[in-house]
């Protein structure tokens, strides 16, 4: 296994914080806890994070081709 680099680590984190800002948006929603950072709103930043592991997806690719 290899090491995962730079990039892929910041890709891993920000992927982990839209997770828990989309759940604690929903628990907020449901009124079923009131988290940290579940009052923004959490689209913006699940569309951008798509974006960015659909780009990291492509750039592990084209590198696992040459």
């Amino acid at each position: 296994m290899h090491r995962p680099d730079r990039i892929g680590a910041l890709v891993f984190t920000f992927a982990v914080i839209a997770l828990y800002i989309g759940v604690a948006n929903l628990l907020n929603w449901l009124s079923l806890a009131s988290l940290p950072l579940g009052t923004i709103d959490a689209l913006p930043i699940m569309v951008i994070d798509v974006a960015i592991l659909n780009l990291y997806v492509i750039r592990q690719r084209k590198r696992a081709q040459n």
